[in-house]
């Protein structure tokens, strides 16, 4: 169980400080859903700010919020301990990242233009079933649900390991450039995969090249004995082979150099 003074000490580089004192086993950012003893994180976005629902937190039985300081200031009577910060989204991924450094577990990072929710959802079958064979769990394999996969969805998805989860497969988007390396720097994989650079988010990157590049920066944040795992078909392979240069490659395709194929067969009854 994580406590405010071990939330502070994750955030340290955020200069945060505690308002009260409590104690919190998991995290929640939508009061909707929010769960009795949850540390309450209240997000600022375009058209919505948590901040107005602190007391609806407190009332949903929240531990503590997680809080801007310009809130914090024009709110001296909070009606829960607090953690202020002075971003509470950076925060967020911060406390993410601390977390997530408690385990020692394989950490699949799955990103592309097109197909990671697919890729990301066979891959946790896979190794859903192989920890079944070896005595795991139904749940022994954390998974990113949906597409929650931005800078968001990514922290919650590292703040629901726990010490019963063998493996985890994390899926990461990009809606800007530079998020990919920072989402790569949360989740921190152990084997890493790019199904394929396409068109798809062009928009604000200039190029096919600097969408490569992008997606490309989920194996820069692979550790030294990492597995970088390499779509042999597409254009840029070559590419994330050269940054790929300190890792053990293994590469898939229809391609016939690729170390895992695939073949496609038809049956028919004729022309």
């Amino acid at each position: 169980m994580m406590t405010l003074l071990d939330a502070v000490r994750a955030l340290a580089t955020r200069d945060a400080r505690v308002i009260g004192a409590a104690r919190f086993e998991s995290v929640g950012t939508d009061t909707r859903n929010l769960q009795v003893g949850q540390l309450f994180v209240a997000l600022r976005g375009d058209r919505f700010d948590g901040h107005d629902f602190i007391d609806v937190a407190a009332a949903a039985g929240a531990a503590a919020a997680l809080v801007d300081s310009r809130w914090a200031e024009m709110h001296p009577g909070a009606p829960l301990p607090l953690v202020v910060v002075d971003d509470t989204r950076l925060a967020l991924g911060t406390l993410a990242a601390a977390w997530r450094a408690g385990f020692d577990l394989p950490m699949i990072g799955v990103t592309g233009s097109n197909g990671k929710t697919t890729v990301k959802e066979m891959c946790a079958a896979i190794m859903r079933a192989d920890a079944a064979l070896h005595g795991g769990g139904g749940d022994a394999v954390l998974a990113t649900r949906g597409n929650l996969n931005n800078d968001i969805g990514l922290p919650l998805t590292l703040l629901e390991l726990r010490d019963h989860h063998r493996a985890a497969v994390i899926e990461m988007g990009m809606n800007r450039p530079g998020e990919i390396a920072y989402l790569t720097g949360l989740a921190r994989p152990t084997v890493a995969v790019v199904n394929n650079a396409q068109r798809a988010h062009l928009l604000g990157m200039g190029s096919l090249t600097e969408v490569a590049r992008e997606k490309g920066s989920i194996y820069q944040g692979l550790r030294s004995d990492g597995v970088a795992i390499i779509n042999a078909d597409d254009a840029h392979a070559g590419y994330w082979r050269e940054i790929n240069a300190g890792h053990r490659i293994v590469t898939f395709g229809i391609d016939e150099a690729a170390d895992v194929r695939g073949r496609c067969t038809l049956h028919g009854l004729g022309s």
